[in-house]
């Protein structure tokens, strides 16, 4: 008989991920996954996954983090990449500490656009739609961050590669990860409500007020 129990095992971040949602339960706060092919719900924290990942690609969280204020500059809600053989970048959506904390991963964002009450709608590449409660100039300035955070990092790769000629066999091209690799083998999605995830506020703040007034 086992004396130690089983550990959960927990997601690994991928070239494949989409987007990171917190999920609210009666037990805490876990993770709601989208990846380009799959959907799955995971018992542990957004940021613990971020954390763990990072670490799975040789380095803390706090390292990327620093990393990326080295390179930008950023130092509030700084966008990280979590492995620079793949270029796989994310970015927090508030204060990563908070409960209500999204990741995103844009390599995979065909477009975004501004939706009603201070909510931004994003399209992956797979056709997969999600509207989530951030205002669009903040989500429009944390995908600038995440270009600036990937234009600086390719600058020190060129620098390497030509101070460095054999150095470029160590590295990929240096471009994010979804332009140069094999196209994914996605199924054509057709753009019906079961693609469309709504996860903005249900209500908004002026409505509750109404109703509470209502109520008294």
């Amino acid at each position: 008989m086992m004396s130690k129990k089983m550990k959960k095992p927990v997601y690994e971040v991928n070239p494949h991920t989409m987007i990171i949602l917190p999920l609210k339960t009666k037990s805490g706060v876990q993770s709601e996954v989208f990846e380009l092919n799959d959907h799955r719900i995971s018992s542990f924290t957004p940021l613990f996954l971020i954390k763990t990942s990072c670490q799975y690609f040789g380095s803390s969280y706090e390292g990327r983090r620093e990393g990326t204020r080295f390179l930008t500059g950023v130092t509030h809600k700084p966008p990280i990449m979590i492995d620079p053989v793949s270029f796989t970048y994310a970015f927090p959506t508030t204060s990563a500490g908070r409960d209500d904390c999204i990741w995103i991963f844009p390599q995979h964002i065909s477009e975004y656009y501004d939706s009603n009450y201070n909510c931004t709608t994003i399209r992956f590449n797979n056709k997969q739609k999600i509207k989530i409660s951030v205002s669009f100039a903040t989500f429009n300035n944390q995908m600038a961050r995440v270009s600036m955070l990937h234009m600086k990092f390719s600058q020190k790769m060129r620098t390497v590669e030509t101070e460095y000629p054999y150095s470029n066999l160590l590295f990929p091209p240096v471009s994010l990860a979804a332009e140069n690799r094999e196209p994914y083998n996605i199924e054509e999605v057709s753009d019906i409500n079961d693609n469309f995830v709504d996860f903005s506020y249900s209500e908004l703040p002026q409505q509750k007020k109404n109703k509470k007034n209502k109520e008294e």
